[in-house]
């Protein structure tokens, strides 16, 4: 139910050149805005959406390596794809090699870690675009 006040409120904003009224009274509020009547602007096509990236963690604080044989070649290399539970790494902890395995399929996009090197728990290994369909 529309008062007395609030129609003339409305017709006073209808008449005038404001494009937005805001008015509170007693608790209740009322805000009118004009619709935009000038030129329909013209839209950007959207941007292309970037590919969403998978962090590859360690899951545990030692020393990572690519290999469980620390002297082997890397178990995963640049723009290499890789599988769903495939072992891209191995940490050693207390004298115990520790597979890290992909969490999904795809495209090994950045190297993080170098092997050797001490990593910490959550620390980044490796980077993959995942596969449009996994």
């Amino acid at each position: 139910m529309i008062t007395d006040d609030v129609r003339a409120l409305i017709e006073l904003f209808t008449h005038s050149d404001l494009t937005e009224l805001s008015v509170e009274q007693r608790g209740r509020r009322l805000f009118l805005r004009r619709g935009d009547t000038g030129a329909v602007e013209e839209q950007a096509p959207p941007a292309p959406e970037a590919p969403r990236l998978v962090h590859i963690r360690a899951h545990m604080v030692g020393i990572f390596y690519w290999s469980k044989d620390k002297d082997a070649k890397p178990a995963v290399k640049l723009q290499q794809h890789v599988d769903k539970g495939q072992v891209v790494g191995a940490i050693e902890a207390m004298d115990i090699m520790n597979d890290i395995e992909s969490d999904q399929p795809g495209r090994v996009v950045e190297v993080a870690i170098t092997s050797g090197q001490p990593v910490e728990y959550g620390q980044t290994v490796l980077v993959l675009e995942p596969d449009a369909h996994p």
